[in-house]
């Protein structure tokens, strides 16, 4: 599978990996890793808490690498990119979503619960609050 055919068979869909919290953010980027990857995803990105948590607490590993966000540098498609708490951005738990293209200005993400309660989407976003993202190795 690829990264487009991945976003085209969640389009506007919802998706539960771990069938806890409902439709999180953060099941998307499992169901992700799981099917892109072929890996494990807790094994590859560890659970440490919230979207924001995971990032924050994330180790480099044979998976993947950490890079925080910066004015020179931006994301490619199929990174994870993770925003922390931003008021009026993201909620407390902060979010992560998929990069499908950026610029140094913009990006467009795949998302899921992005406002709350929102199906997997395409969205447009600035860099406010974004950490940096996991790229994989």
């Amino acid at each position: 599978m690829t990264i487009v055919q991945f976003f085209q068979k969640y389009d506007g869909r919802f998706v539960d990996y771990d069938h806890v919290w409902g439709f999180q953010c953060v099941d998307l980027m499992r169901q992700f890793v799981k099917e892109l990857y072929g890996v494990n995803p807790y094994a590859a990105i560890p659970q440490t808490g919230a979207a924001k948590n995971i990032f924050n607490n994330f180790i480099e590993n044979r998976y993947f690498k950490k890079i925080y966000n910066s004015p020179t540098n931006m994301p490619q498609k199929g990174d994870l990119v993770f925003w922390g708490f931003y008021p009026f951005v993201t909620g407390w738990a902060g979010h992560v979503a998929i990069c499908s293209e950026a610029s140094l200005m913009t990006m467009v993400t795949f998302d899921q619960n992005y406002p709350t309660g929102q199906p997997c989407k395409y969205v447009r976003h600035s860099y406010k609050g974004v950490l940096g993202w996991l790229k994989k190795k």
